[in-house]
């Protein structure tokens, strides 16, 4: 009962097929059928069923309904960008799946669509201009799966287009290979170029070693040329292809113009440097560079091709074949002459290259297409390759022995001649060392008396040197105080004055008498600095240009407002309230130059970063260890916590900053303050934030009267 129903089911599927096939190409001759041999590949022998899209745009709806004509597969194929369309039936009588792997040539795009009896169709991509992962099968061949259910027939449609003529064949021939066979043939593949390349790399790094050994550069240039043969039969076999660029198949088409380019010229270079050309065949050194500059042609087409829409490639490969077979026949004949000339490792240069030139001919007429695809053709480049790699290396050592032995005579004579020369040398080397020894015992006589003179000189720079700075450190600390101090109330004379020249006419009389009364008075304050200042420069002109301190007990409320005074024309000017607190009688022991400095350069600070409109708060309090703390605090913009732990280091100076109406400064009134709090035996401390204001305070020894102890004594040492 099952039998018959199964040859139902077969006969149905076989009748929808046909079915299909006949109203999928209404006005065309209906395809022959292939039957697939069982576990066996094949050539497809029939006519093959085309039609030629001399468009390239049509889809396969378009194409079902074209006429298909017969073509023979030895005919050739119509020129130009024509697409050409390959309608064909496969038939699979046996019980199993069958499953076949589709060559058609090495063509630039292959499109297979398989039209399934229910009706759907399934699209396989291949060709050589695809990378390696967008192929149907992931191999430099071209190769697409095709699977025929059992007792069954598949119909299938091949479109095939050749974007540049190298991947576009001549004649048009469909090959089916069963799934083994395409592994034996990739296996027979690794297999025989693992062997070739092998051999490339071995003897190339023997000859890499001997060049390093003799440093002659005919090793090196038959190591390049080796390996730029074995880049080339690379890209023949498809290994550049699947290793060194899987995604760039553009440039893999172009690349054998480079490769095919450098190997060349190696073998050129490696002819004129181990024949010795230019020294003793100059006519033919000349031949050899001519062939050389003829490579450029290639490049620059290969160079067009690749970059513009130009297609020379096919032309580029006849023109390489040109070329690389003159370069091979030049190569025989130069060392056909060399060996005339009794040069004896030409003997061997020309027997390798009879055995690689018969058969990399063979195998530049079968990439012109002089010759047929035949195994002998295809492999004859690399046999010859291997037998010309094994003489070369013979004759390279022939060579290497010849040279070693001409070393050997010349390193002999050398000795000779060493012996002799160290024999004169010795002579004069006694010579010399007694009229030295007379010349070093007289000079270093001379040399004891210049060196204790010179000790003394440097002792004296030293002293020099240490007065020098103490010199310059007071003369530092004078003008910085003097630039420091000076500034505000020049500039509150100078606004004065610049009001007085520009608008005394409409001033009315109280005015100008309020502004005299304040011009004085910053005539007075200015007066007074500088009486101070003065007073203080000649303090430090003592026998060690050291800074005196003369503490003296003093009233800081005067301090205070003495000093708040001489700044109160720059705090109105800004608007700015200063607030104080000072007990009335408290007194502290300090210099009183020092603490007016003190007071007075922390109050301009205040008013300085101040905005308009701001307060300053000068506080004072006696604390139960004895000291004075004096605050003047401000809510202006505030310091940087990284400026904050510069401010009184004198080894790394705060950058200065402009005050809040772009008052400059000199960045050192913070130095001075500390040195001289530290004088008056005090300490000196900030705290600060940014947009919230700062809070200076220093604390310097309260008055006591009944204090038996000089505090000038007492802090001398630790102070200096």
């Amino acid at each position: 009962m099952l039998l018959p129903l199964r040859h139902i089911k077969i006969t149905l599927t076989l009748s929808l097929l046909f079915l299909l096939a006949i109203a999928s190409i209404a006005y065309a001759q209906a395809p022959d059928t292939v039957l697939l041999l069982p576990e066996a590949g094949q050539e497809v022998q029939v006519p093959l069923q085309v039609y030629h899209d001399q468009s390239g745009k049509l889809q396969l709806q378009q194409v079902q309904q074209m006429p298909f004509s017969p073509l023979d597969t030895q005919a050739s194929l119509q020129a130009g960008k024509t697409v050409h369309w390959v309608r064909v039936v496969l038939s699979n009588n046996s019980r199993h799946e069958a499953t076949r792997y589709l060559y058609a040539g090495d063509w630039s795009r292959l499109q297979l669509y398989t039209l399934h009896p229910d009706g759907s169709s399934e699209v396989r991509l291949t060709g050589q201009l695809l990378p390696i992962q967008e192929r149907d099968v992931p191999r430099s061949k071209p190769l697409v799966r095709v699977q025929v259910p059992p007792h069954g027939l598949t119909l299938l449609y091949l479109r095939l287009q050749g974007d540049i003529n190298l991947y576009k064949p001549q004649r048009l021939s469909l090959q089916l290979q069963t799934p083994e066979q395409v592994v034996q043939a990739n296996n027979r593949r690794l297999l025989v170029q693992g062997f070739f390349m092998g051999i490339i790399v071995v003897m190339a790094l023997y000859n890499l070693v001997l060049f390093f050994s003799v440093r002659d550069r005919s090793y090196l240039y038959f190591v390049l040329a080796l390996l730029g043969t074995g880049l080339y039969f690379m890209f023949y076999h498809g290994f550049a292809l699947e290793l060194l660029w899987p995604n760039a198949p553009y440039w893999n088409a172009h690349s054998f113009a480079f490769l095919v380019t450098f190997n060349g010229l190696l073998r050129l270079l490696f002819t004129k440097s181990y024949l010795n050309t230019r020294a003793t065949m100059p006519r033919w050194d000349k031949l050899l560079t001519l062939l050389s500059l003829l490579y450029a042609l290639p490049v620059a087409m290969g160079l067009l091709s690749y970059l513009t829409p130009l297609d020379l490639l096919q032309a580029c490969v006849d023109l390489i074949g040109v070329i690389g077979g003159a370069v091979l026949v030049a190569m025989l004949l130069v060392s056909v002459a060399a060996l005339r000339q009794g040069y004896r490792p030409a003997l061997y240069f020309l027997i390798a290259n009879v055995f690689f030139v018969v058969g990399a001919l063979l195998f530049i007429l079968k990439e012109t297409h002089l010759l047929p695809n035949t195994p002998l053709t295809v492999y004859s480049a690399q046999v010859g390759m291997v037998a010309q790699v094994v003489l070369f290396s013979l004759g390279l050592a022939y060579r290497l022995n010849a040279v070693t032995s001409e070393l050997a005579a010349e390193v002999l004579e050398k000795e000779r001649l060493e012996r002799e020369k160290e024999t004169e040398r010795k002579r004069l080397v006694e010579q010399q060392k007694r009229e030295l020894e007379v010349t070093v015992a007289n000079r270093t006589a001379a040399l004891r008396h210049k060196t204790q003179e010179l000790k003394e000189t440097v002792h004296q720079l030293r002293e020099s040197k240490h007065k020098l700075l103490r010199l310059n450190q007071l003369k530092d600390r004078f003008f910085s105080i003097i630039s420091h101090d000076l500034r505000t109330p020049l500039a509150t004379l100078d606004s004065f004055l610049n009001i007085l020249l520009n608008f005394s006419g409409r001033m009315q009389p109280e005015q100008m008498q309020k502004l005299a009364n304040h011009t004085q008075l910053s005539v007075h304050n200015l007066q007074s600095l500088l009486e101070n200042l003065l007073q203080w420069a000649s303090s430090q002109a003592g026998a060690d240009h050291s800074m005196r301190f003369e503490p003296v007990p003093l009233q800081i409320g005067e301090v205070v407002q003495r000093n708040l005074e001489l700044l109160q024309d720059t705090a109105a000017a800004k608007q700015i309230e200063c607030q104080v607190q000072v007990p009335g009688e408290l007194k502290v022991y300090a210099d009183a130059n020092m603490l007016d400095f003190l007071v007075r350069n922390l109050l301009h600070n205040a008013i300085k970063f101040s905005e308009t409109g701001g307060k300053v708060r000068i506080m004072v309090k006696a604390l139960h260890n004895g000291f004075a703390e004096v605050t003047v605090a401000d809510d202006g913009i505030g310091i940087e916590a990284g400026i904050m732990q510069t401010l009184f280091h004198r080894e790394h100076p705060a950058r200065t900053t402009k005050g809040t109406a772009n008052e400059k400064g000199v960045g050192l009134g913070l130095l001075l303050c500390r040195q001289f709090v530290e004088r008056c035996g005090g300490s000196i401390h900030v705290a600060s934030e940014p947009s919230k204001g700062s809070r200076f305070w220093f604390l310097v020894p309260l008055h006591r009267q009944e204090a038996v102890v000089d505090p000038k004594r007492e802090l001398e040492s630790k102070i200096l």
